[in-house]
């Protein structure tokens, strides 16, 4: 099954799960409470960002999540995403994030929102990178031990595709 299949079914699950109450919400103190953790480990994450701390943005991440990052292959793993967020956060820049809807069933949560990310001013961009770019993003956490764990995430930009480079001048055709 494709990602995108797996992320659309996620999705349904969640709206399934949550329609299936009286009130359209398994335990609406119970939704709110998610939300709330959610919202502040959003908060923490874009913090870190800020800093650097790609080590405790992984601490944000079950152990065996996945991240579907746009243009790039899946990163899988605790350590993996350790390792894509220190790259990633080698620059200066900040994050902000804002939970749009958070589905919530049991020990799960799908959480829908948007977000935004500029680099600092002097950081040192990727080729190609614009210097502030937003989008949405998809979530799916899990409650391990009391505390909420995104357990797969998935984001895009915004930001229309920029046209390929044209292909280099061939030597014969000089």
């Amino acid at each position: 099954m494709s990602y995108h299949r797996r992320i659309a079914a996620a999705v349904g699950i969640a709206v399934a799960a949550s329609a299936c109450s009286p009130t359209g919400n398994a335990d609406t103190t119970d939704v709110a409470a998610v939300r709330a953790a959610i919202d502040a480990a959003n908060a923490t994450w874009a913090g870190l960002t800020s800093r650097g701390h790609a080590d405790s943005i992984a601490e944000l991440y079950a152990d065996d999540a996945v991240l579907y990052p746009p243009n790039m292959g899946i990163v899988r793993g605790k350590e993996g995403i350790r390792q894509f967020f220190a790259q990633m956060n080698s620059m200066s820049a900040s994050l902000g994030l804002k939970a749009d809807t958070v589905f919530v069933h049991g020990p799960q949560a799908v959480e829908v929102g948007h977000w935004h990310f500029a680099w600092a001013p002097n950081a040192q961009r990727p080729p190609g990178a614009p210097a502030v770019d937003s989008g949405k993003y998809m979530a799916r956490w899990v409650s391990q031990g009391g505390t909420w764990k995104m357990a797969q995430n998935i984001w895009n930009s915004d930001l229309a595709m920029q046209p390929p480079a044209p292909a280099p001048a061939s030597p014969r055709s000089r």
